[in-house]
Parts: C-alpha cells; structure tokens; sequence
C-alpha cells in the first residue's frame, strides 16, 4: 500500500486545506497534496487525512575513516557494505568484523534488534573456538627478492601486510590475509606470490595444459 513519487527538488510538494463542499461541512479528506511527478511532469493531487514528514536517515559521518581503519567496504550511500546480501549479510569480507543496524542502512527497531542479535551470535560462534584456521591461500614473500618497497602494504585492502622499520622485506599477516591477490599484482619484483597460485605452479599448469593438446 506504499506509493513512491519523485518530485524535482526545485518543485516540492504543496499541502493544502481541500474546500468543504457546500453539502457538507467537512470535506472527507480535509488535505491535499500536490506534487508535479517526475520525469513525467504531470500533476499528481493526492487526498489525505494526515500529512507527516519522515526524517531521513544519513550515515555517520565517521564511516569513511572507521572503513578505512576496519579495512571495510561502504555503499554508494556511504553505509557499511556487507560481504553478501544474502550468504554473508552480518559479515564483511575481513573476519571478525559484523554490522548491523543503522550502520548497514537505514532499519526500524525490530529490523534493528534482529541483526544485532544476528551479529551477537556470529561473534560468539567465532571467539568460542579454540583455534582459527586461516584461508589456505593466502600470499607470501620471496625475502630475497623483496626490495621493501611498501607498495604491497598499500595495497592491501585488509591490513595483511606489515613493513617494520628497518625491516628489509614485508611480511603477510595469514589470518588477515583474504587471498585476494591485489599485494602480487602491486610487487614490481615478484616478490609476492600467492600459496597455490606461484609462478612456477602456473607454468607448470600452462606446460601440463599444452602437452595435454
């Protein structure tokens, strides 16, 4: 029972008194609503018993830097972005961080309180195990080959990889570590290379492909 119209900003919505008619003293809706509907152009009157401004909902401006602290996604509205709408809604591709709320967008109460309850549960599910398991592939570093460059840590869209002072070569930091591959394709040198997927395991793979033909 829900209409949606779109008005152009510069021509807002006009509430108005509706004329009693002269048989009645009270009209049967007492408002009216004009909106001139987009892109049509056409005016739309609408009858209404009560007319009420719902406050929008903005995200916080803070999302961006927590995002970027987090290592975590936003939407084009600036709201957390979950792994998958529908395999993984509380979760974010790094483990260990859940939402829920007004931070994934805009929620009634009960909507609210059903995803905090969600988020609760994937939080206990993961700190009661005794042990993590990292993702099998995950990325490495050749140390002789690594020039310490940095370009990797930049990169890195999960905080996998750290560069100590002084260090002569980056290291992976396997339970951060997504395997997304994005540190191999920033290294110059090759230095990078990701467990399962090496230089050598693709050649191989190439040569196994080509005397198969």
């Amino acid at each position: 029972g829900v209409v949606f119209l779109q008005y152009d900003e510069n021509h807002k919505p006009e509430v108005s008194a509706t004329p009693s008619t002269p048989s009645s003293s009270t009209s049967s809706t007492p408002l009216r609503v004009d909106v001139i509907v987009q892109p049509e152009g056409e005016t739309f009157t609408l009858g209404a018993d009560l007319v009420v401004l719902s406050a929008g909902i903005e995200p916080n401006v803070d999302n961006e830097a927590l995002g970027q602290r987090l290592k975590v996604p936003l939407s084009e509205d600036g709201f957390f972005l979950e792994a998958h709408v529908k395999l993984r809604p509380l979760d974010f591709a790094a483990d260990g961080v859940y939402l829920c709320g007004l931070a994934h967008s805009p929620h009634f109460l009960d909507e609210t309180i059903a995803q905090a309850q969600g988020a609760a549960v994937r939080a206990v599910s993961l700190l009661a195990r005794d042990q993590l398991d990292a993702t099998p592939i995950v990325a490495c570093v050749d140390p002789r080959m690594c020039t310490a460059c940095g370009l990797c840590v930049e990169a890195c869209p999960y905080g996998a990889r750290v560069l100590e002072p002084g260090a002569t070569y980056a290291e992976v930091i396997e339970v951060l570590c997504q395997g997304c591959g994005t540190c191999i394709a920033a290294c110059p040198n090759k230095a990078s290379q990701q467990k399962g997927f090496g230089t050598g395991q693709v050649y191989r793979m190439l040569d196994a492909m080509r005397d198969a033909w």
